[in-house]
């Protein structure tokens, strides 16, 4: 029989025990690790029940990593559809909640957006983990959609477009929805994103978190692809199961044969998407795409996971490119993706750019832009042609110049035009000095360098310019001023305005104006032009920028034979960067195919403008109607 006092000092081991199993300090546990643990899937937030996994999306896993190293306090994704981001950014709230629990917001576009968040993803989730349920003080299910209380934090799901509501207290963990939808502007008071991070100011670099994820927009005005430039830029690379080489998955490398027997389908014509396949870029042998998936397991096997950095010197701000070629999922099979892109080129061959610029954001993960004004400066410049400057070519014969007037400065285009209207650009060039000025000597420099100016030919003869037309939406007065006196010396000198310059217009490059009425009695009652005696020529500026950039654009085509705008390097630098300056925006739910041109922010484009111009003259003097015989006449007197 045992003694009271082994009885009692057993009872004591135990009751120490269960102290120390309650007080223990937890085993530190990664965010991966937790979801693992703790999480059960339901159908309200995935197709995939159970529990959770990360078997589906194992290019997250160092995501999960770099949410939990206190030393990166900015994560950036700019990504497709189909990758499983949602679940990361859960995954994060809700081990945040349960082990180191602390303020939290989740900032959203729009109130339907966040409404739509919580009711389809936050409340299961809540709802559904133990761990969670148990914690938050509140009935998950019937209370409010966008606070959850919780000891020592809370949840609250925000709108980006209240200024109220983001300037409160500072909140140490962030997550933003789709950046690309915030307001640019909330009440006057900023950038809705800015406002948004402001509030981790005041917050330690190891304590703080700021993760925001989404499907970029439009090319150089796309909030999430500026933040991916200025991170550590990382790819994912599988490794090819046939040479082993790493390569960053791209929809280049996605083929698809044309059906066989001349078979037209009626939805898909010559391409059956049916037969896409994906070649490795170095071996060029196909993988099927269970051995892709298998290929980005083996990928991890180096770099970070497999994650590669472009900019590894950064190393505050971690930014990752998804495109859906990364996804296992069924919806994400190469057919599949094939499908869309298929459709989205032959509308684009239509002039509808709705299905290629979704298929850009949402299928490939990349900002959008549209046509020629995808150009970059850098890739004009491969277009150039070498031929002297300040001399017309051998096969311009007849000039126009283009003229855009600013406060302090002129900025001139002169064109050479000849057969099959291809253009060469002779000279780009900025007077300076004050404009504002009557008297200055810039107005008569102006004069001297266009409309007195003889410009040397190649056969060794002259040429005067044709035709001019200068922009008259600044300065007025004195352009007319200048106009009118110039008239005198040529009678093909025009003055434009644009028509709403960079928006939408369908109004042709060249109109012919209204009837200027003179008359005495009633000049009171007139505009400054009809005052003064002036024909406005109305310039559609729309159409101008896109023939412009698509002139430029046929430098590319071998094949091209006509309508080519031709340029060489102009010792005057900046042109190739203003002709680019513009993108041109696709509004893709307007069920129309209308769009915009937008200036990119720190970016001039005052070449464009005058390009503009230039083309504007060569249509008032009906360049394009210019026979094979007028042309003739002006070769007989250059080369004889």
């Amino acid at each position: 029989m045992e003694s009271k006092c082994t009885l009692d000092n057993r009872a004591e081991r135990k009751l120490l025990g269960t102290l120390l199993e309650i007080f223990k300090i937890p085993k530190k546990m990664g965010t991966l690790a937790w979801a693992v643990t703790n999480r059960i899937m339901t159908s309200t937030e995935s197709s995939i029940v159970g529990k959770f996994t990360n078997n589906a999306t194992p290019y997250m896993e160092f995501i999960y990593d770099c949410i939990d190293n206190p030393d990166i306090p900015v994560i950036v994704a700019t990504k497709s559809a189909q990758i499983g981001w949602s679940e990361l950014t859960n995954n994060a709230l809700g081990k945040w909640i349960h082990t180191d629990p602390s303020k939290i917001i989740m900032a959203f576009p729009r109130l339907a957006s966040a409404r739509n968040y919580s009711r389809e993803k936050i409340k299961p989730f809540f709802s559904g983990t133990k761990v969670l349920r148990e914690i938050i003080n509140q009935n998950v299910a019937k209370e409010s959609f966008n606070y959850f209380e919780f000891p020592n934090g809370f949840l609250k799901l925000i709108t980006a477009g209240s200024v109220g509501e983001m300037k409160s207290s500072s909140i140490p963990r962030i997550i933003i929805e789709e950046p690309d939808d915030l307001k640019a502007d909330v009440n006057g008071q900023g950038d809705s994103l800015d406002i948004v991070i402001e509030r981790q100011k005041t917050i330690p670099t190891r304590r703080k978190k700021l993760i925001y994820g989404g499907t970029p927009t439009d090319k150089d005005f796309s909030k999430v692809e500026d933040a991916y430039k200025k991170s550590n830029q990382m790819v994912f690379k599988p490794e090819c199961h046939h040479c082993n080489s790493l390569h960053e998955l791209n929809f280049s490398n996605l083929y698809e044969d044309e059906y066989q027997d001349r078979f037209i389908d009626e939805i898909y014509g010559k391409k059956n998407p049916s037969s896409a396949y994906y070649l490795c870029p170095h071996c060029e042998l196909p993988w099927t795409f269970e051995e892709k998936k298998q290929n980005i397991l083996n990928g991890m096997k180096y770099g970070n996971k497999g994650w590669h950095s472009n900019k590894p010197h950064i190393t505050d701000i971690y930014g990752f490119a998804f495109n859906e070629l990364l996804s296992s999922f069924q919806a994400s099979e190469y057919k599949e993706l094939s499908k869309k892109r298929v459709l989205a080129e032959i509308e684009l061959a239509k002039g509808n750019e709705g299905k290629m610029k979704s298929f850009t954001n949402n299928n490939m993960g990349k900002a959008y832009a549209s046509g020629s004004s995808a150009m970059e400066a850098e890739d004009m410049k491969l277009l150039r042609s070498n031929y002297p400057e300040h001399i017309v070519p051998m096969e311009g014969l007849v000039l126009t110049a283009g003229i855009d007037v600013q406060d302090n400065r002129f900025a001139i285009v002169i064109r050479a035009w000849g057969r099959n209207n291809c253009s060469w650009l002779v000279s780009w060039m900025e007077i300076f000095g004050d404009v504002k000025n009557q008297d200055s000597f810039i107005w008569q420099e102006l004069t001297d360098k266009t409309v007195l100016a003889e410009i040397p030919h190649a056969s060794g003869k002259p040429l005067r310019i044709a035709a001019i037309s200068i922009d008259s939406g600044d300065n007025t007065e004195l352009v007319y001023k200048w106009v009118l006196r110039m008239q005198e010396l040529n009678s093909q000198v025009f003055a434009t305005k644009g028509v709403r310059d960079l928006r939408w217009s369908d109004d042709e490059i060249y109109r012919e104006p209204s009837n200027v009425e003179i008359d005495r009695d009633k000049q009171l009652r007139k505009s400054l032009a009809e005052t003064m005696g002036v024909s406005i020529f109305p310039l559609g500026a729309h159409k101008a920028h896109t023939e412009v950039l698509n002139r430029v654009a046929l430098n590319a085509n071998k094949e091209a034979r006509s309508n080519i705008y031709y340029f060489n390097e102009q010792s005057y630098g900046s042109y190739e960067e203003q002709m680019t300056s513009c993108r041109r925006l696709v509004d893709v739910n307007s069920g129309t195919n209308k769009s915009i041109y937008k200036l990119v922010s720190g970016k001039r484009k005052e070449a464009i403008d005058a390009e503009k111009n230039a083309l504007h003259a060569a249509y008032a003097i009906g360049i394009r109607n210019y026979t094979y015989e007028h042309f003739q006449a002006i070769e007989h007197y250059l080369y004889n």
